[in-house]
Parts: structure tokens; sequence; C-alpha cells
């Protein structure tokens, strides 16, 4: 099977961690990797911090050009693990 080039990996990747999207609902197309492919290569670049590198430089790149506020801050408690309490 032909490798997946890295920039559709990477499209399909933010696409996902943007929107939240489930996998199966990948958009499909010449500028998208499989949803398999795009898994595969998650878990790789989990694991040998390439994932962590990638964010910090993105997050770099949108400090710098000012394009983050980060005065402003929102959590969604819906997807919390914890139990309500009262």
């Amino acid at each position: 099977m032909p490798h997946a080039p890295f920039r559709h990996v990477l499209n399909t990747l933010l696409y996902i961690l943007i929107t939240g999207c489930r996998w199966c609902d990948v958009p499909r197309g010449k500028n998208w990797a499989s949803k398999s492919s795009a898994h595969r290569w998650l878990k790789r670049w989990q694991a040998d911090g390439t994932l962590e590198n990638l964010q910090a430089r993105i997050l770099g790149i949108a400090e710098e050009r000012g394009l983050i506020n980060w005065s402003y801050g929102a959590v969604d408690g819906s997807f919390s693990p914890w139990e309500r309490w009262w």
C-alpha cells in the first residue's frame, strides 16, 4: 500500500482534533488520509513525541501572530469523567 503523504495525514488529524468528529466521519478525497492511516500515524506520533512537538510549534506560531487570546478560556464539563457530587 502506498505511503500516505504527511500533509494529508496532518490535514486529517487536525480535522478530527478541531471538530471532534468520529473516525468514521473523516472526509474522503485527494487531500485527506484514510482513517486507518491517520489513526496509525496518530498512535506513532503520540508514542514518539512528534504530536507534542507539532502542537507546541503550531501554538507558538499562532501566539506569535496574535491568533490566541489567552485571557479567554472555556471548559466543557459534559465530557468530564467525574460524577456529580450533589
